[in-house]
């Protein structure tokens, strides 16, 4: 898969016992985390698209909880165009 510079997946790994599991979503000793911001839950029903929306400078740590996401990420950045030519 190629990234966007700057972009970056972590696998999360669930722990398991027989009371189900935990799973750690972000953590401050991490090269990822910078600081803490905002957290905020988000529900999408089945087969519903939900997004396009733009951020000029931001970090956005996206953790899927069951089922699964697809997160499309565009580089407006000048000289990121100038490199790919």
């Amino acid at each position: 898969m190629d990234l966007i510079d700057g972009v970056k997946v972590r696998p999360l790994k669930p722990i398991h016992d027989e009371r189900g599991y935990l799973m750690e979503m972000l953590r401050s000793d991490w090269p990822e985390f910078s600081r803490f911001g905002q957290v905020y839950v988000t529900i999408g029903y089945p087969n519903i698209v939900k997004g396009w929306h733009f951020h000029k400078v931001q970090t956005d740590n996206f953790i899927v909880v069951r089922g699964q996401a697809k997160v499309v990420c565009y580089d407006n950045r000048t000289a990121r165009r100038r490199r790919a030519r």
